[in-house]
């Protein structure tokens, strides 16, 4: 039987994209990590607890325990004001990290740069 928890990290990198005057913009959360073999949709959830800025939870479903891990890699956006930091949090650390800032005029607009830059062949 699976349990749902907090799940292993090693890096996390967040930028706010602004969306235009007088509209707050968004997070894009992007966390990388090797979980414990038989772990399933592990998302990035906020942490509606915490006090004094923003705390994104790293959680997952696991089970049955087994031996080994498996990386993965999971993105998601959270709606807000622009904070410098966030707190990324997970089963084997609390990391606070620096938020980079991209200035687009709307959010497809930031879409589709990171469709441009997926699609991008990396340097040999």
């Amino acid at each position: 039987m699976g349990f749902y928890g907090p799940e292993p990290f090693d890096t996390a990198e967040a930028t706010y994209v602004w969306t235009g005057l007088g509209a707050p913009g968004f997070f894009s959360v992007s966390v990388k990590g090797n979980a414990p073999n038989f772990t399933s949709n592990i998302q990035l959830v906020r942490d509606p607890h915490f006090v004094g800025g923003l705390a994104i939870d790293v959680m997952g479903w696991t089970g049955p325990l087994g031996q080994g891990t498996t990386p993965y890699a999971v993105r998601g956006t959270f709606n807000g004001l622009f904070l410098p930091k966030i707190l990324i949090v997970g089963q084997n650390k609390r990391l606070l990290i620096d938020v980079k800032e991209i200035p687009f005029t709307t959010d497809e607009a930031y879409v589709n740069h990171l469709k441009a830059t997926a699609k991008q062949p990396e340097p040999a």
